[in-house]
């Protein structure tokens, strides 16, 4: 596994584990609502990945799921949230300890300068659709 997809497993966890505190104690915890969706790259479903849905205004917990064959599904709060997308892939070279060197594909604007929104809502079908072009 490469640093970059630790950092992102680590974040992601990091968000969860926020969310999971801030409801500790309390009955009143935030409003979840289910989200699932589409995600394709120039065209082609993105075959495997990580999404984050973050509170827009930066205030509450954020929520992650896997992309598998251009799919998620999981639970997020209600709210407008910045979209993260990550995905990696091999390059075909080799480490040093012989693991396989990974590169980030996805364009920096669909996750750490990440222009997407999405309104999750408690009472909508919540259906995202991403379109990622990785030329500019």
């Amino acid at each position: 596994m490469t640093v970059r997809k630790k950092k992102v497993l680590n974040v992601a966890c990091l968000l969860l584990l926020s969310g999971i505190c801030q409801a500790c104690g309390s009955s009143d915890g935030p409003v979840m609502a289910p989200v699932k969706g589409d995600v394709t790259i120039d065209g082609s479903p993105l075959p495997q990945g990580d999404i984050i849905f973050e509170p827009a205004d930066g205030k509450g917990s954020a929520s992650a799921g896997v992309i598998q064959q251009g799919h998620f599904e999981f639970s997020s709060s209600v709210g407008r949230k910045k979209v993260l997308i990550f995905a990696s892939r091999k390059t075909g070279k080799k480490g040093d300890f012989g693991e396989d060197v990974m590169e980030s594909y996805i364009p920096k604007k669909y996750n750490t300068d990440s222009e997407l929104i999405g309104e999750v809502s408690p009472d909508a079908d919540n259906m995202f659709v991403f379109h990622l072009e990785q030329t500019p």
